[in-house]
């Protein structure tokens, strides 16, 4: 890294990135695993978080223009924001000093980026919060449905099972037990009364064969 110069504002991220790499000759846009230049990624997803409050997803888009490093999503971001703090602890007085070059007055067009992308986040959150409530209700609709299904099933075995019942029969489920008590008690008499009625009819049978 050279001596420090004088070096104007520096008021997008572009500025920021032809900056860097012309101080430290390390390609931050390279497609590379190498150390020096993932630490160096890793600094200026740093200067665009704390100098222009990029989020996660902010910083994944200004990366993704970049040809190189089109697959450079929100969980990346992420994860290179929270790598540059082990990066910094071995490196503290470099990426100190190199972060003096860097003063920075946002053009008003990227103040207006991090409101943005909150705002694309709470699209997102809310979108997914309407499509899963969707499917809840779209399976409780189709609990109900076959809840219903069950009762129509149910009404048909009930109207076929009292096609065949008297009108009395009928009347009797319908009463309270202290009705039906007092009703089989009557019934139980007529019944014993065609017992009696019976037993008699044979009897003058007999007789009447003899």
């Amino acid at each position: 890294m050279k001596d420090k110069i004088e070096i104007p504002i520096l008021k997008t991220p572009r500025e920021i990135s032809d900056l860097l790499i012309s101080i430290t000759k390390v390609n931050i846009f390279e497609k590379t695993r190498v150390r020096n230049v993932i630490e160096h990624r890793a600094f200026f997803c740093y200067l665009l978080k704390e100098k222009f409050d990029f989020g996660p997803s902010a910083i994944s888009v200004f990366m993704k223009t970049n040809p190189k490093l089109k697959t450079y999503d929100h969980a990346t971001a992420i994860h290179a924001l929270k790598m540059f703090k082990v990066y910094k602890a071995y490196r503290k007085e470099y990426f100190d000093t190199l972060e003096t070059y860097f003063k920075v007055k946002p053009d008003e067009n990227y103040e207006q980026l991090p409101t943005l992308e909150n705002m694309v986040n709470k699209y997102v959150l809310y979108k997914n919060r309407y499509y899963n409530a969707k499917n809840k209700i779209k399976t409780q609709q189709e609990k109900l449905n076959d809840f219903k299904g069950k009762i129509k099933n149910l009404e048909e075995f009930k109207s076929k099972s009292t096609a065949e019942l008297t009108q009395n029969e009928i009347l009797y489920r319908k009463l309270d037990k202290k009705k039906m008590e007092i009703y089989d008690e009557r019934a139980n008499l007529v019944l014993k009364s065609f017992e009696w009625q019976k037993s008699k009819n044979e009897f003058e049978i007999i007789n009447c064969s003899t």
